[in-house]
């Protein structure tokens, strides 16, 4: 039986979270008073759980977000100075010789943000980069100036939201490297990107040659289209495990074969709308739109599975186009970017395996007849959740409202999508998403932080029992969905 080491390929690190946040949760104390943590005073820190009906935020000590800011975010930036130590040489072999003073400035500014993270600073205003209209630090700048107008004074790191403030990390530090004119593509994550790629081989030569089986069957009935969509599903779902971020940077990998692990993994999923996005996507109406957006979360192995699943998609007529949207910037260590979805074609174009080769043919197919298109959007990297989209960006929203289905993928996205609120466990997907619906959504995900929403009563108390860190590990994954309004699901509709 073989097991996946995605995720634990880095076993020390998650121990070590494990460690921290049993460690944070030994007290039996409840202070709500201002209170100094390793010297630093952070106003309201709780020692406490997140409250339900709360975003979640740094000052909740028994929070994953109160662990991110104070080690797990210090050591994703530590990575970044570690790898110019070890690389300065090839780098300014790259980029050029002012790269080696480039990257001097930029060790400096990571020591200073990391300092700032963990003694709680308040957030700063990004420098404009000159003669760039599609730059978009403009919008950060006001959103931080609306934010200190309502909050009453600047945010400061663990004491404003958490998903604004992790954003606006990676936000900084991508307009840093914008402002280098040697070091201005330099991706601090690319090595890692594409490390976890290559040595996830093994599973990806097994995955890919289970799809072009599947391919190869020419046609299937009704009964076999269902059962194998569901299966790339779950084969996609999970392999949102493999996530850099969560890792803190540390390799994580996929080992052992994925189509044995669905059987393994079935009860791990505790959502499961599925068989509503059959029921979706199986029957076509009249007019009805062909298209299937899929916005993308890590690249490497789940970048792979996304590509197999849009393949699966296309080739047995269940979608016409598909858009995949990544981000505009090096983002939360692993998402995908342009450069990471062709590196990976062109890998696999250029690989000895002829299954790998032909994969990647079908996939430059799709590209070259436009039947595959891949987006960049700046709203994915901006400071807003999903619910702003209609006022903030009419025109992506009016481009997702033309989809017949819109993927959501990983962790990030389901944040965003609920806006980081601690909801009831029992509380509906629908109804978590506060009116964002520009077209029918699918989330896939595995839970990698304190944000659940679609559970029956009382699963998540019992998950909580037998395991106080159930909702930062991965293991457990949600696929729900928010499917045409006569469907008679009572939890994701």
């Amino acid at each position: 039986m073989n097991f996946p080491l995605c995720l634990a390929g880095s076993n020390i690190y998650h121990l070590f979270i494990r460690c921290l946040l049993l460690t944070s949760m030994a007290t039996n104390s409840k202070q709500t008073m201002p209170i100094r943590s390793n010297s630093v005073e952070i106003v309201n820190l709780q020692d406490t759980l997140t409250p339900f009906g709360v975003r979640l935020a740094g000052i909740y000590m028994r929070s994953f977000a109160y662990v991110t800011l104070k080690d797990r975010l210090p050591i994703i930036l530590t990575r970044i100075v570690d790898n110019f130590s070890r690389n300065k040489e090839q780098i300014a072999q790259k980029f050029g010789e002012n790269a080696t003073e480039e990257i001097k400035q930029m060790v400096g500014f990571i020591s200073q943000l990391k300092n700032e993270i963990v003694t709680n600073k308040a957030l700063k205003i990004l420098p404009i980069v000159e003669n760039d209209s599609d730059n978009d630090a403009a919008d950060w700048n006001k959103y931080l100036k609306d934010k200190t107008e309502k909050e009453g004074a600047t945010p400061t790191w663990f004491n404003t939201e958490w998903l604004y403030c992790e954003c606006y990390m990676y936000r900084t530090l991508a307009q840093k490297f914008l402002l280098m004119k040697a070091l201005h593509t330099y991706d601090p994550f690319l090595q890692q990107k594409r490390d976890s790629f290559t040595h996830s081989l093994n599973t990806i030569k097994i995955l890919n040659n289970y799809l072009l089986d599947v391919i190869d069957k020419g046609t299937l009935t009704e009964l076999e289209k269902k059962q194998e969509l569901l299966k790339f599903i779950q084969l996609n779902l999970w392999g949102n495990k493999c996530d850099l971020s969560l890792s803190g940077g540390a390799d994580s990998d996929q080992t052992g074969n994925p189509i044995e692990q669905l059987t393994i993994f079935h009860d791990d999923i505790l959502d499961n709308a599925s068989d509503f996005v059959w029921q979706l996507l199986n029957k076509q109406k009249p007019n009805d739109s062909n298209i299937i957006d899929m916005v993308l979360d890590n690249a490497g192995y789940e970048l792979f599975t996304d590509i197999c699943l849009a393949n699966f998609l296309v080739k047995f007529g269940l979608a016409g186009k598909i858009r995949f949207y990544v981000k505009r910037y090096p983002w939360y260590v692993s998402d995908a970017n342009v450069n990471d979805f062709h590196w990976i074609l062109d890998y696999m174009k250029k690989s000895s395996n002829p299954e790998l080769k032909r994969t990647a043919q079908l996939s430059y197919d799709n590209l070259k007849n436009n039947i595959w298109t891949i987006e960049e959007e700046s709203y994915w990297t901006g400071p807003y959740e999903l619910a702003e989209m209609k006022e903030k960006d009419k025109v992506l929203y009016a481009k997702l409202s033309d989809a017949k289905l819109v993927i959501f993928k990983g962790d990030l996205n389901y944040r965003k999508l609920l806006g980081d609120i601690n909801w009831e466990y029992t509380t509906s997907f629908m109804q978590a998403l506060r009116g964002f619906r520009p077209t029918n959504i699918l989330s896939l995900r595995t839970i990698k932080s304190d944000v659940c929403v679609g559970l029956p009563l009382g699963k998540g108390e019992m998950l909580y029992e037998k395991d106080e860190t159930w909702m930062i590990t991965g293991k457990y994954g949600l696929i729900q969905a928010t499917v045409e309004s006569d469907c008679n699901c009572s939890t994701t509709c």
